[in-house]
């Protein structure tokens, strides 16, 4: 069949059309998508900050560079390198381990205000996956500050238009800022103990740790399939008076035995509190003892490192995320952290947050829009796996 045959042949004349068309919606798809990506820019406040790599990896993008030039006598300065005039900036927070969390804070604001009087960027987004100083947003005793809002009052003053925080410690927080999204760890978290559980067909008891868990427990509730779950489960502890890191364990109400302990928990800094709840689910006849947090400190103690007080705990396996991700380096050198520890990658979460932010849409309406959940994280490491 000639050329002047197949212009005339009506098959081939649809199947042209609508290989022309399919070419062009490609190709307007492509340049629509160049200028979103176009529209924004990422930074990160630590250079070499595994996570913020990642969520820019997986926004198709590069990190912005810049200089943080260090004077004699210790004064910094925040130097862009890249002409980021009309973009929207997201600034990517974290605090690396072993640093001062003022550290991170003072880089951060340093940068947000560099962006602000001078880049003339549009909007100053700032992705804090683990906020600064949330424990403290209340008073225990007088004469204390409530240090979360001075860290809302600073960044806010420097010029940030909006920040993007996970799992706070308490949702009293969202209120110290003018514009937030609040992500919470717990549609990850209950989907890969769901897909833990149609393996496992054990019955699982959700436990709160102390009183201030209910609220963090209920929310882990409602992202388990209700077929896994047994009932619930509660430990009350006080705080020893006048001591930071001491607890009492006065009671723990609910029925685990034959069953498998479920303990979620906001913050884990020296494992007191979560701990002390694993014991007190074990010696109730609790056959396993699963604990997830979504802010993993790991703090040694005078008497004992992290590590060794991981070892002793009646916890099976410690499911954390990377809110601070430069743990994640840790797992290479001790046993006991690769055989104990699962690490969820959270990179995807914010990556699909930022861009569900930059093209209009609601946290909300993201979680409930995708159908897996898989596509919010991925597994670093699994407890008991070899890296």
């Amino acid at each position: 069949m000639d050329w002047s045959e197949l212009q005339n042949n009506p098959q081939f004349r649809m199947w042209l059309e609508h290989l022309i068309e399919d070419k062009v919606n490609e190709a307007l798809e492509h340049d629509r998508e160049q200028r979103f990506r176009d529209s924004f820019a990422v930074i990160s406040v630590r250079k070499g900050d595994s996570l913020a790599e990642g969520i820019a990896g997986y926004l198709g993008k590069r990190l912005v560079d810049y200089d943080l030039i260090v004077f004699g006598d210790g004064e910094k300065k925040a130097v862009i390198k890249e002409n980021l005039s009309g973009k929207h900036v997201y600034v990517i927070a974290t605090v690396g381990e072993n640093e001062d969390p003022d550290v991170s804070f003072a880089n951060t604001c340093r940068i947000v205000s560099t962006l602000a009087r001078t880049c003339k960027v549009a909007r100053i987004n700032v992705v804090a996956p683990c906020l600064w100083y949330q424990a403290q947003d209340k008073t225990h005793a007088r004469r204390e500050p409530i240090s979360v809002r001075d860290v809302a009052d600073d960044i806010i003053r420097r010029g940030m238009d909006h920040i993007m925080v996970m799992e706070l410690h308490s949702e009293q927080i969202e209120i110290a800022f003018n514009s937030f999204d609040h992500l919470k760890i717990t549609p990850i978290v209950g989907d890969y103990l769901n897909r833990r559980f149609e393996r496992d067909h054990q019955p699982l008891v959700l436990i709160s740790p102390d009183d201030g868990g209910v609220r963090t427990r209920e929310d882990l509730y409602k992202n388990i399939n209700p077929k896994y779950i047994a009932g619930q489960a509660a430990v009350h502890q006080l705080r020893v008076r006048g001591a930071l890191d001491e607890k009492d364990l006065i009671d723990f109400v609910g029925e685990v035995g034959g069953r498998i302990g479920v303990i979620y928990d906001d913050l884990l800094r020296s494992g007191t509190t979560l701990f002390q709840a694993a014991a007190a689910a074990k010696n109730c006849g609790a056959t396993k003892v699963i604990a997830a947090v979504a802010h993993f400190y790991g703090f040694d103690s005078k008497s004992m490192t992290f590590e060794e007080k991981l070892r002793r705990s009646g916890v099976d396996e410690l499911i954390i995320t990377n809110t601070r991700p430069d743990f994640v380096k840790k797992l290479t050198a001790s046993s006991v952290y690769r055989s104990r520890i699962t690490v969820l990658d959270i990179a995807p979460y914010l990556g699909r947050a930022i861009r569900n932010y930059q093209s209009g849409g609601t946290v909300k309406d993201m979680i409930y829009r995708v159908g897996d959940r898989r596509e919010f994280y991925r597994v670093i490491h699994q407890a008991g796996n070899s890296l």
